[in-house]
């Protein structure tokens, strides 16, 4: 009961937030403004709702641990993390930071988890254990800000990413990582109702690198399954999406001799347009994509090792025949195709 008070409590001061987000956004002019190949919106859309997204989730986030446990005990390394990159994100968002900067301070937030003992712990080095920790950290940040390129994708992506998290935790009885889990998935509903299509207020990199924080700090749940090994991997299958997103967007970028980090139209979404959805129809079928993947997450930690592996080797198969598939999409008329869908 007391995870839907708290989860139910993120949202209701989410639809507070989100508007006087956008009235702060718009008074001093902290909007995304259109203009280039990237950026085909018809007029400026207010950033903020990161910021929003973030108290949202942070005030039930603390109160609750106050109130239940009387204490921070759990969530202070998820609470200092998740503040740099909100604080990062919006000068970023405001001012503009340098790739390098971004990524030293995502450095900075990886070895906080690691400080808190979050780190991956299967391995037997931990050397190893921590240089996959700041890999998975930064990699995963990252990927939720790749993946915030449509009206509620990165959103409702990290809202079902953050339910399967959240069942996950409580399978595992880590009471730590479920208030975070089901206070994000609150707050993400509200922003939700203003970024739909038409969105009215972004998340800006205040949100989308808080969200890629937040993502990679939940899967860091100490056990999935005490029934299969195999299960370690769950984190994987409930973010494929941006995941599968980041890598085919990378292959597809240095196969043209582009750095990964600068933009351009060739993200799974944009392709999906390609092939004949319209952008809702897109965003939905990620979402969707999402559920399903966490829902086969969830299950593989109740099967026996023989065929958990055989669910994991099925969806990697999968993934590399949709990859193929989305790839091979043509881009060369996205800006006619986009423009007679707006």
């Amino acid at each position: 009961m007391e995870y839907f008070v708290i989860g139910t409590a993120s949202f209701i001061l989410g639809l507070i937030l989100v508007p006087l987000a956008m009235k702060a956004a718009a008074a001093y002019g902290i909007v995304d403004k259109p203009g280039g190949a990237l950026k085909k919106h018809k007029k400026p859309v207010p950033y903020l709702g990161g910021l929003a997204i973030f108290l949202a989730f942070a005030i039930p986030v603390v109160a609750a641990k106050l109130i239940l446990h009387q204490s921070l005990y759990g969530v202070v390394g998820i609470m200092a993390g998740a503040t740099i990159m909100v604080v990062m994100g919006l000068i970023d968002d405001i001012k503009g930071l340098t790739p390098y900067v971004k990524l030293a301070v995502q450095l900075v937030t990886a070895l906080i988890i690691i400080k808190v003992n979050m780190n991956i712990k299967f391995m037997d080095n931990n050397i190893l254990n921590m240089m996959l920790t700041i890999i998975w950290v930064v990699g995963i940040t990252n990927a939720m800000n790749l993946l915030d390129i449509m009206d509620g994708l990165a959103g409702g992506v990290a809202a079902a990413a953050s339910v399967a998290f959240f069942i996950a935790a409580s399978l595992a009885g880590r009471a730590n990582n479920m208030i975070p889990a089901i206070a994000l998935f609150g707050a993400l509903c509200a922003f939700l109702v203003y970024n739909w299509k038409p969105a009215k207020i972004y998340m800006g990199d205040a949100g989308s690198l808080f969200l890629g924080f937040m993502m990679a700090s939940l899967a860091l749940n100490e056990s999935y399954s005490r029934t299969n090994f195999v299960s370690v991997l769950s984190p994987l299958l409930i973010l494929g999406v941006p995941i599968f997103d980041t890598f085919l967007v990378m292959m597809i970028r240095m196969g043209k001799g582009v750095l990964p980090i600068y933009g351009s139209n060739d993200h799974t979404a944009q392709r999906l347009l390609m092939m004949g959805m319209s952008k809702q129809g897109a965003v939905v079928s990620m979402i969707g994509m999402t559920v399903l993947l966490s829902a086969l997450a969830i299950a593989g930690t109740f099967m026996k090792i023989n065929s958990a592996t055989l669910l994991y080797l099925g969806v990697a198969v999968a993934g590399m025949m949709l990859a193929m598939l989305i790839a091979s999409v043509d881009m060369k008329n996205y800006h006619k195709v986009v423009h007679k869908k707006r």
